[in-house]
């Protein structure tokens, strides 16, 4: 009875097809994480450390290149075809080119460097394999994403999300299962093909629903500079995303990073409605924005409210489940309780400074979101370079706090400057 009833509060605050979309980005992802946790548990099981250690390390280091893999062009395509569907097929075929053109760039720029600064283990046909998976095949699949999400078709786009996983998942049973010796090329040739896999399944289910792209050459220089504008912000929110626990790992302990990963993977399964009402309501922001900052701040306001109201119960509940964490995760992980505690008022600062981010994407002012993105990333690396060897995962902890907060007032500010403009 109290579910109907929260369900009917909810509905009624969202468009019916705006909630759908959202519970269909919420199981998507909570199945994501799922699959996620098991293949790992595969590749780390059949890898000793060290082989493993030296693995994780090429796929951050390709892990850098993956924003400007296809320059942006996923979110200018979701923001020119979500205001007028004419364009799709032109904006889509653009950012399939870009993908491939500017991702197997990236993919000779990062052979270049790793013949300077070679991994022990880590041959060079290995990193070939994963830049290929994630600088092109992975982009791929991403702008086949987008592009179901710009014509609306969100619960496809839902389903997509988890295909990569999946497939990534099969290619770790058939790894366990046809290879043995835990050769790293033979899984890393797995990865790429299982990649391939979905970026193909992917980009099939596009042509299903709207026919082939249009492709031409002249469009891979097009656009460039919001492109860039793109590419920047989403690196920069990967950087202040995980630097921290990076930095923890260098200039603290093992053990002070595993107690704060603990608590910010559970930081991130709390913030996953709110994440997935974002990924719903994207293409609206960009729909709405299309008559200026007005249009896209009015949509925020409607979604909100709500939101706000969620993350303040979500801050709530962590604090009540967090004394739970070592009975789950066991007796070493006590420290971690205290460190969700801690990391639970991030909720409401990241759920504000998303919708700010979104209202100015939405009204084309992307250039003064990647600003203040890079800024804090800035402000992040600096502040946690500080903090971190003096007070371990607790300067961790304030650092993270403290960039967030500093991000909602920049992105805020921006929304408020360019509304008193614009009245």
């Amino acid at each position: 009875m109290l579910i109907k009833k929260v369900k009917d509060f909810v509905g009624d605050k969202l468009q019916k097809p705006l909630l759908v979309s959202t519970l269909a980005f919420f199981k998507s992802y909570l199945l994501r994480l799922v699959v996620q946790g098991v293949y790992f548990v595969i590749l780390a099981r059949s890898f000793a450390p060290e082989k493993y250690g030296a693995y994780v390390g090429i796929v951050a280091i390709i892990a850098i290149f993956i924003p400007f893999a296809n320059w942006g062009s996923g979110e200018i395509l979701m923001q020119e075809a979500s205001r007028d569907h004419r364009l799709f097929k032109d904006y889509w075929g653009a950012a399939i080119l870009k993908s491939l053109v500017i991702g197997s760039i990236l993919i000779g720029l990062v052979l270049i460097i790793y013949s300077f600064i070679p991994i022990e283990n880590i041959s060079m046909a290995i990193v070939f394999f994963t830049a290929l998976a994630n600088l092109v095949f992975f982009k791929v699949d991403e702008v086949a994403r987008h592009a179901l999400m710009s014509i609306g078709l969100l619960h496809e786009a839902a389903k997509a999300q988890v295909v990569l996983y999946l497939n990534r998942f099969v290619a770790s049973l058939a790894f366990l299962a046809f290879f043995k010796g835990a050769n790293i090329l033979d899984w890393s040739i797995l990865y790429c093909l299982s990649t391939l896999a979905t970026a193909v399944m992917t980009t099939a289910m596009v042509v299903r629903q709207t026919g082939y792209p249009n492709f031409s050459l002249s469009a891979v220089t097009k656009e460039l500079k919001l492109g860039f504008a793109f590419a920047v912000g989403v690196s920069a929110q990967n950087i202040y995303s995980d630097l921290d626990k990076s930095m923890l790992a260098k200039l603290s302990t093992l053990e002070a990073t595993g107690i704060y990963g603990a608590a910010y993977h559970i930081l991130n399964v709390a913030f996953a409605p709110i994440q997935s009402l974002m990924f719903a309501s994207f293409r609206t922001f960009f729909q709405q924005g299309a008559s200026g900052i007005k249009g896209s701040f009015d949509f925020c306001k409607k979604l909100l409210p709500l939101s706000l109201g969620y993350s303040l119960i979500a801050i709530v509940g962590l604090i009540i489940f967090a004394p739970l964490l070592p009975l789950i995760l066991g007796a070493e992980y006590q420290d971690s309780a205290g460190a969700l505690i801690w990391l639970s008022p991030t909720i409401f600062f990241r759920t504000m400074h998303f919708f700010g981010a979104d209202t100015l994407t939405g009204a084309n002012y992307q250039g003064a979101r990647s600003t203040s993105q890079v800024m804090v990333a800035m402000f992040n690396g600096l502040l946690n370079f500080w903090l971190i060897p003096l007070y371990g995962w607790h300067g961790a902890i304030w650092a993270t706090i403290a960039s967030e907060c500093l991000l909602m007032i920049f992105l805020w500010s921006f929304v408020f400057k360019y509304s008193r403009q614009s009245a």
